[in-house]
């Protein structure tokens, strides 16, 4: 009697175990049906063009957002969406992006205007994602790696990305004049060729990021971390590098003329070929830093050692 008790619970047991899994089975479907229809829903309307429509385009990103944060899985699509539209529907300019050109004065006039209020809300909501929910890209023989959010060749101009997180983002050949880009992690993106006249990359985190060719003149970077980052054949005539950290950086041939360098540290940085004059090296710090026949220097600046 008793094993007929204890084998009863058992199956009543066993039966409950069954029903709870089938049931959150379907419920974890019908939550993947809510928001395979949301997905749906929000993309038909993100579609919808014309300046009457722009209150359904908003709806239609913030529910992107919404079904990012609710489904990790589903983050890749909605990162891609969204960065497919800023770049359609905002492109750089012909010729806007970046080019060295020669130096003007450090505070050039720039003709610039703030980016559409759709284009700024999905720059808002990539820029505030979780970047680690990204996923990654490689299969099979190839070792997966960090997908990339890509702006690339797009017109970010007078945007606001203070704080933004574009870790290992492509910004190469976009337009980013006069963007907020303050207190931003840019570490490990691609900004070469990028036009970044007269913007704010104040406290922004830029670490081994690739700014080859790009256009930084007047631009701020005040304080800002560029630790190993690539900026060889940068303009930077005029920029603001106040206490900018560019130890071990390269600046092979970048325009530093009449940069402000007041406290920065330049230890074990690439000069070779950079033309630093009428830089102001006040508290400068550059032991190490490597320099060549062809590097131009402030007058009356000694030459830093060779430590090699």
């Amino acid at each position: 009697m008793a094993v007929g008790s204890i084998l009863s619970v058992l199956f009543v047991a066993i039966g409950l175990y069954l029903t709870n899994e089938a049931n959150r089975e379907q419920q974890r479907l019908t939550a993947q049906g809510q928001i395979t229809d949301r997905f749906s829903k929000a993309i038909e309307q993100l579609g919808q063009a014309g300046a009457e429509k722009i209150d359904v385009r908003l709806g239609a990103i913030y529910a992107l957002e919404r079904i990012m944060r609710d489904s990790a899985a589903d983050q890749p699509a909605v990162v891609d969406i969204l960065a497919t539209f800023i770049r359609v529907h905002a492109p750089a300019p012909v010729g806007g992006t970046a080019v060295p050109t020669p130096f003007r004065s450090p505070r050039a006039s720039l003709t610039r205007s703030d980016p559409p209020v759709d284009i700024q809300a999905a720059l808002t909501v990539l820029g505030r994602r979780d970047s680690a929910r990204d996923g990654t890209v490689g299969a099979g023989d190839e070792d997966p790696s960090p997908r990339r959010l890509n702006l690339s060749g797009a017109d970010l101009s007078g945007a606001d990305l203070s704080g933004a997180d574009l870790l290992r983002a492509n910004l190469k050949g976009s337009y980013l004049l006069g963007a907020d880009l303050s207190n931003a992690n840019l570490a490990n993106a691609n900004l070469g060729e990028a036009d970044l006249r007269g913007a704010d990359l104040g406290h922004a985190d830029v670490r081994d990021a690739v700014l080859i060719r790009a256009n930084l003149e007047g631009a701020n970077l005040e304080d800002a971390d560029l630790r190993g980052a690539v900026l060889a054949l940068a303009n930077l005539g005029g920029a603001y590098l106040i206490r900018t950290d560019l130890s071990g950086a390269d600046l092979s041939g970048a325009n530093l003329r009449y940069a402000l360098l007041s406290g920065t540290d330049l230890r074990g940085a690439i000069l070779f070929g950079a033309d630093l004059r009428g830089t102001g090296l006040r508290n400068a710090r550059w032991e190490c830093a490597r320099t060549n026949d062809e590097t131009r220097l402030p007058a009356g600046v000694v030459r830093p050692k060779s430590c090699s």
